[in-house]
């Protein structure tokens, strides 16, 4: 999760990224994901965004059941972010 707090009010993006081990080096090079801390991240500060926390880990399970064969797969997305301040959801397939 990334986090701010620039006009009172927390915005920010959830992410989740899926890979597999054949394709973990191609998408680590696309930084799509930080390898590190974000220094000054409210989410360090105020670990209390439950409702955050759950829908991260709701997308994190939604995309591990499609992988799984629970839930139908119809594209290849691996990367999705959902911003907080417009409620949208996209995702990254891979296919530049």
């Amino acid at each position: 999760m990334g986090l701010d707090r620039d006009k009172g009010a927390i915005s920010g993006t959830l992410r989740t990224t899926s890979f597999s081990e054949e394709s973990a080096q191609e998408i680590v090079n696309k930084r799509l994901a930080p390898l590190s801390d974000i220094p000054d991240d409210v989410y360090k500060n105020n670990i209390q965004i439950s409702e955050l926390n759950a829908l991260n880990a709701c997308l994190a399970i939604i995309k591990y059941k499609q992988l799984r064969g629970f839930y139908v797969d119809d594209n290849t997305y691996y990367h999705t972010l959902f911003n907080i301040d417009g409620l949208n959801c996209v995702g990254e397939n891979g296919k530049d």
